[in-house]
């Protein structure tokens, strides 16, 4: 089975094959210009999976399995053909960059730390037919860390991963080059002023670091073309599964879809599924089961992604580069109310604000 990467933070979301993608956040010094509309911060990003643990992100695992050799669309010179390496593994993912293209705009992203954050770390707790169940653990110090450290899962307070400089980092391949400087003291790497889109369909996309606190690195890309869902919201039930449809694509992406049923942390659990671009999957009746017992608050979400990913290992890990396209969808559980107010509840039970759940 495929294996899952993922770049989700908080909101167990994650990444995939050889990593994760979870656009990072900040303001950058960019020379590129173009049409804005873009808020000021960017939304989702995935990861896939092996047996034993994976990272997360906000915007859900993003997943690759194997290389992907595109020779079919060679390079930008059009000479030596492109292939991409996949998402980077979560245990030893330090930082990726990513292109995302939402409907109403495309921002870039991006940050390397000089280690893994031990939290973003997931643990493995249910797979199937391309899908897996991620949790979130959360580990333990006594005493607690001091500020400016974080506790291991080994009980022991390590450094928290500090962001570096790897130097200007170059897209070319887009319908608008970028030129960006990272912007201290946290060195995030951040632009939205993109056109939108930002790249022709299939298009092989370069990013390059000139190297600062690390050597230089490239990565690769092939633009993507929007991610279309089929219906405006899927609903869960126990022992029953989960057909999840979109319009397929021609590429050579890959497709991420992520579900979060449980919004206020009871029990951190995500279910990702990362599969060809073929326009349907069906997440099995027993993973379904077992992902809705875990627990269930406020209005669950489904965010789909169409990708492409690569990666490269530096001085202090793996680091990737997602090329990306989102959108989402309501997601409804049956037997589950979510709520705002007590009026959003039927007769006989209460709105719990906190759980945004009718009891």
């Amino acid at each position: 089975m495929s294996q899952l990467r993922s770049s989700i933070l908080g909101a167990v979301v994650v990444s995939f094959a050889c990593g994760s993608k979870d656009p990072s956040q900040g303001e950058t010094g960019s020379t590129s210009s173009g049409s804005t509309g873009a808020p000021t911060s960017t939304d989702p990003s995935a990861t896939t999976t092996s047996p034993g643990t994976t990272s997360i992100d906000e915007t859900g695992p993003s997943t690759t399995t194997e290389a992907v050799d595109t020779s079919t669309s060679g390079d930008s010179t059009g000479d030596t053909p492109i292939v991409l390496d996949g998402s980077c593994p979560l245990e030893t993912r330090v930082g990726g960059f990513t292109l995302l293209a939402e409907a109403d705009y495309t921002a870039f992203s991006g940050t390397v730390a000089d280690g893994v954050v031990p939290v973003t770390v997931l643990e493995l707790v249910g797979e199937g037919a391309g899908c897996t169940l991620l949790r979130r653990n959360n580990p333990f110090c006594d005493p607690l860390c001091t500020p400016g450290t974080t506790c291991d899962f080994d009980g022991t307070c390590i450094p928290y991963p500090a962001n570096h400089d790897v130097g200007v980092v170059e897209v070319s391949g887009l319908l608008q080059a970028v030129s960006i400087d990272p912007t201290p003291p946290n060195f995030n790497y951040f632009d939205t002023q993109l056109p939108h889109p930002a790249w022709d369909p299939s298009s092989p996309i370069v990013l390059t670091a000139a190297g600062g606190d690390y050597e230089p690195f490239e990565l690769h890309g092939l633009g993507v073309t929007m991610i279309e869902p089929t219906a405006d919201m899927l609903t869960l039930a126990a022992d029953e599964p989960l057909p999840v449809e979109w319009t397929a694509g021609d590429g050579e992406a890959r497709v991420f879809v992520s579900l979060n049923v449980d919004q206020h942390g009871l029990t951190p659990v995500t279910l990702f599924c990362e599969v060809p671009d073929t326009g349907s999957l069906e997440v099995p009746a027993d993973l379904i089961t077992s992902f809705l017992e875990f627990g269930i608050s406020g209005y669950p979400v489904a965010h789909y992604y169409r990708q492409t990913s690569d990666s490269v290992e530096i001085e202090p890990g793996c680091v990737e580069f997602l090329v990306r396209t989102h959108q989402q969808t309501a997601l409804s559980v049956e037997g589950h109310t979510p709520c705002d107010s007590p009026d959003d509840c039927p007769k006989g039970q209460t709105c719990d604000l906190v759980l945004q759940t009718c009891m």
